[in-house]
């Protein structure tokens, strides 16, 4: 009897499983420790994660593992044996994170507020799971929060004349190099990755161009990207002696017609899965105003659930309106960092850069152009372990669609653990290249990261 009662004192001191976050408040582009422990030996478990965006869609990610002999999972170390990811995967729970199901279609997990975190919430479950987490019981639980901006970062609205924008000013003295951010051809305006840029020592202005409510009706030509900069160089905290480019579809084709052909002089620019056909950007406060060329029609796609474009001729189409159709990138003086993704299913980058290097060899400029390739990347490259869209919503033009009233939904491609070593891999590069062309140095003396 006494051993039993021994047994059962044992059994009640016995540590409950925990979970642990190591930083539990880090920047989106960090990489988190993540550790369970305090559970049987060689005991199935599952770890789950989730957060709840701010359009109020829940997105979820979970892997399945044995734990060691001494009860505990390590996620950087040990192996996923299924689930969302598999394999060793530190970061797994955040870039394979999904849609729940019953989500919307098209949905894409992308942060509007950069002055808030990201709250992301990791359980615990017994055994390997795939659905009903909802209802069954975890085992151990943490939050953690995952920032857009350190601490210090100034955010300021930008509503200078007819400029619409938002400025972001890192932590320290300065002034610091500037750089223009431009999201595609969806409109409205993200924050997030030119807070992240100034978190990483640069001024960065992401500026409206489309489909905006505060943009003026007069739209956005290039003269509006000139006053933009010059009215920003204007500040005592901005070199206006460097000054970089980073551009998203669309914000390619409009970046290369700032590098190419406006009084902007730019040290370098960085161009993702974009196009160097000429668009008249100039903007209506809803649409993009330029011409939609005929045969450009959406269609049902195999599965006819949904439209989508046939962007990948979309070169082939105005080239048949001649040489005017195309960005005069012979003029481009800056070095110029191309990231193309293979799998781009919305647009052509491999195709649009031969062309573009055809036109810089004419002209013995071929070495401005440093290109980085990525086979089975999607059109979005964001920031390191955003989870992969596949998938996105646009509201279509009424040129764009036989039928206005039918929703355009555009594939994106790529697959998430290829998309995310691509992302990993770019945004490193992207601040090299950065750091290169407008600090004069390789990436080595960032700024003393401020403590979260």
């Amino acid at each position: 009897m006494a051993m039993v009662k021994k047994a059962e004192n044992r059994e009640l001191l016995t540590p409950s499983p925990i979970i642990t976050v190591t930083p539990a408040r880090a920047m989106v582009d960090e990489t988190v420790r993540v550790f369970a422990s305090h559970m049987l030996p060689r005991q199935s478990v599952t770890l789950y994660a989730y957060l709840i965006s701010e359009k109020q869609t829940k997105w979820e990610s979970w892997g399945h593992y044995i734990t060691d002999a001494d009860g505990n999972v390590r996620v950087a170390c040990q192996m996923s044996q299924g689930g969302t990811y598999s394999g060793c995967e530190p970061m797994g729970l955040f870039w394979s994170m999904k849609p729940a199901p019953g989500s919307q279609k098209g949905s894409r997990l992308c942060r509007l507020n950069v002055m808030k975190p990201c709250v992301a919430h990791i359980q615990v479950f017994r055994g390997h799971l795939n659905e009903k987490f909802n209802i069954a019981s975890p085992i151990a639980m943490t939050t953690i929060e995952r920032w857009y901006i350190r601490p210090g970062v100034i955010r300021i609205p930008i509503t200078q004349d007819d400029i619409r924008g938002t400025l972001f000013i890192p932590n320290g003295s300065g002034p610091f190099p500037l750089v223009i951010d431009l999201w595609g051809g969806g409109g409205g305006i993200y924050e997030y990755k030119s807070s992240l840029l100034a978190s990483h020592g640069f001024a960065a202005a992401v500026l409206t161009y489309i489909d905006h409510p505060d943009l003026p009706g007069k739209g956005a030509d290039i003269h509006y990207f000139e006053e933009a900069c010059e009215f920003l160089c204007r500040r005592p905290d901005i070199d206006s002696e460097n000054i970089g480019f980073i551009g998203t579809s669309h914000g390619t084709s409009v970046g290369l017609q700032i590098a190419s052909e406006s009084t902007i002089r730019l040290n370098c620019a960085v161009f993702t899965n974009g196009v160097f056909v000429r668009s008249e950007i100039g903007a209506s406060r809803a649409h993009m105003a330029f011409s939609v060329p005929p045969g450009l029609l959406c269609e049902k796609d195999e599965d006819g659930n949904f439209l989508t474009c046939d962007f990948l001729n979309y070169h082939r189409i105005l080239k048949e309106e001649g040489e005017q159709a195309f960005i005069r990138v012979e003029n481009l003086s800056c070095p110029s960092l191309f990231l193309i993704s293979g799998d781009d299913r919305c647009s052509d980058p491999e195709g649009h850069f031969n062309q573009i290097y055809k036109k810089l060899k004419d002209v013995g400029k071929e070495h401005l152009a440093e290109v980085l390739r990525y086979p089975q990347a999607g059109h979005l490259l964001e920031p390191p372990y955003a989870p992969l869209c596949t998938l996105g919503y646009a509201k279509p033009p009424r040129a764009l669609t036989r039928d206005a009233s039918n929703a355009l939904y555009i594939k994106f491609g790529g697959s998430p653990k290829p998309h995310d070593v691509a992302q990993e891999h770019s945004w490193k590069a992207i601040l090299e290249f950065l750091d290169k062309h407008l600090r004069n140095r390789k990436r080595k003396r960032l700024i003393t990261p401020s403590r979260l």
